[in-house]
């Protein structure tokens, strides 16, 4: 879906399917992506969709009246023109800030991840509304739903919406968008994300329905709450192309606060990665301060009366008195600190807080601080060599968008094994040997090279208006910039594949069960599914063997034992994957 055309209500778009004749929605349900193959096109006023022999008027912004569509047939707005237009629009809450999230709001400080609250009787209701509308929705398969069953979840989300269960209804709208671009067999869909994000719709309203109190993350907020914060200085580490699913790009900027707290400052809005390049080189607002991604990621600030959000986003409040204080530096003792971290800790605490859901995380909890030795290229990943540890590290391309400098930066350092570097990267919780590195810069020499040899080695050679930092998602690696490097690329037979996904059967049935259907056609007597039950009890998954058979036997009830049973395999899952990963990255060579 394209995020620069118009967005739709939930209760606009489930009223209109309901409304809907039987025969337009079969015909929907066989093409449902049959809008994108119409021509769109925007004016200053509205947007017409050309179908060929009709024309559909839709308007900018958030649809959410009947009274705002049109189509020239005579069904209209109840045809099949306007239902394949609303069906191929994002589904939103309500308008979006201008960064694509909500607005930000100013509160008094408090401490969001212990706070507990005691969910409503209306809430608890809605909750078990929205867990009804998945059952129904699981009962058939995801490949299998059509718009009436899509309606009624979308009734549900709007309803945990209106009762202020802000967590449950965004989950609900990362399943529609999610359903759809696998219905319409989009090159972006991803079912195992979508899988995900239902065990996360579910355990989140297991809290909502069975607790007493909960913490309030589990409820979510609809504006980002903005507190007081007190980190004086900010230093800038570096800037990071942002590109979402749902259609948003943009540039975000890491600080190092001196309070040893990391806040952001983001431009993020409808576009695609040259939006981003071009937020890059835009502006940022942080209180009265208005500059460039580029300029903050390299310069350092004081400020006052400063604000942000749980996740360490500046806010934009215009009492915040801030003022440039010239360039920053790497070479700063509070960043260098984060350098001199060993890695196994910085590791340590990324895994402390994997568990926890988003909102009840550190400000970038799973950045790391390396520094170490270029070895040479292993596939699309770069081998890199931590000071202080025996294993190599794959420094791998954290994002493949069009226009952006990963890949290209990754291939130029494949070309000097031996530089020396100092990373910031995130790390892959569940393959710990490999992490996305987002920025770099040079180490210094290793004191016990002679000086004949320190001529010969690569090094880089960053522009001054770098200082002294590569950004590798916007900053392009020229030959220039990286001397002394070989003329063609060090490719190294390493073996250093991902972790070996031993639970691989659980996982194939636990997705295909959200893709066919809950009461779709076991094969609880296959001798395929005996074997696989029977290699997880051998390799100690007792557990995961249980629910591979569970999975794979018609569950009596309605639904209710089958979903505790989908749930359940997807938080052992998770757990499991999470631990061994955790014990993998603890493991000496």
């Amino acid at each position: 879906m394209n995020a620069s055309r118009p967005t739709v209500s939930p209760e606009l778009i489930a009223a209109m399917i309901e409304s809907t004749p039987d025969r337009v929605r079969r015909r929907l349900d066989r093409t449902p992506a049959v809008a994108e193959s119409w021509t769109w096109a925007t004016g200053d006023v509205l947007w017409a969709v050309e179908t060929g022999d009709e024309t559909v008027t839709l308007p900018h912004g958030l649809i959410t009246s009947v009274e705002q569509i049109s189509c020239t047939c005579l069904l209209s707005p109840r045809c099949f023109h306007v239902l394949a237009c609303l069906t191929r629009l994002e589904v939103a809450l309500g308008e979006p800030g201008p960064t694509g999230e909500p607005e930000q709001t100013a509160s008094a400080p408090d401490d969001a991840s212990e706070e507990l609250v005691e969910p409503t009787a209306a809430q608890r209701r809605a909750a078990n509304e929205l867990v009804a509308s998945v059952t129904r929705l699981l009962r058939v398969g995801i490949a299998n739903s059509g718009v009436v069953l899509q309606s009624d979840l979308l009734r549900s989300i709007h309803q945990c919406r209106a009762e202020g269960l802000h967590r449950l209804a965004a989950l609900g709208l990362s399943m529609i968008a999610a359903i759809g671009e696998i219905r319409s067999r989009a090159a972006t869909a991803d079912p195992e994300q979508l899988a995900e994000d239902v065990a996360d719709l579910l355990e989140t309203s297991h809290h909502v329905i069975r607790e007493r109190s909960v913490a309030a993350h589990w409820i979510g907020t609809a504006r980002r709450k903005q507190r007081p914060v007190s980190p004086r200085r900010l230093l800038g580490l570096f800037a990071e192309p942002v590109l979402t699913r749902s259609g948003y790009s943009g540039a975000a900027v890491y600080f190092l606060g001196g309070d040893g707290r990391i806040y952001t400052a983001a431009d993020v809005r409808p576009g695609d990665a040259q939006r981003a390049r071009d937020a890059y080189l835009g502006g940022i607002e942080i209180g009265p301060i208005v500059q460039s991604a580029k300029q903050l990621a390299r310069k350092s600030y004081l400020g006052t009366d400063l604000t942000a959000s749980a996740d360490g986003r500046l806010g934009r409040s215009k009492g915040t008195q801030i003022v440039e204080q010239g360039p920053s530096s790497w070479q700063a003792e509070a960043i260098e600190e984060r350098f001199r971290r060993p890695a196994q800790h910085q590791w340590e605490a990324a895994y402390s807080q994997a568990a926890l859901p988003a909102a009840g995380r550190e400000p970038a909890w799973d950045l790391v601080f390396l520094e170490g030795t270029v070895l040479g290229a292993a596939g699309p990943a770069l081998l890199f060599l931590p000071v202080g540890d025996p294993r190599p590290l794959r420094l791998a391309i954290e994002n493949e968008g069009e226009g952006l400098c990963f890949r290209e930066n990754l291939r130029m350092l494949s070309h000097a094994p031996g530089l020396r570097l100092k990373v910031i990267g995130r790390v892959n919780l569940l393959e710990p040997r490999m992490i996305s590195p987002l920025a770099i810069a040079g180490a210094g020499a290793d004191v016990d090279v002679d000086a004949a040899r320190a001529d010969v080695e690569p090094r880089l050679e960053i522009p001054e208006s770098w200082a002294g930092r590569i950004c590798l998602g916007f900053d392009e690696i020229q030959h220039h910039v990286l001397r002394n490097a070989r003329d063609t690329a060090v490719v190294l037979n390493a073996q250093v594949g991902p972790l070996e996904d031993s639970l691989g059967p659980l996982r194939r049935r636990w997705i295909a069960t959200m893709l066919s259907g809950l009461a779709s056609r076991r094969h609880a007597g296959s001798g395929l599914l005996m074997a696989e039950v029977s290699t997880l009890n051998r390799g100690g998954f007792s557990t995961g063997a249980a629910l591979l058979d569970a999975l794979s036997h018609e569950l009596s009830g309605e639904g209710t034992t089958d979903i505790d049973t989908f749930l359940a395999a997807a938080i052992y899952l998770r757990t499991t994957a999470l631990e061994r990963a955790r014990f993998e990255s603890t493991l000496e060579s």
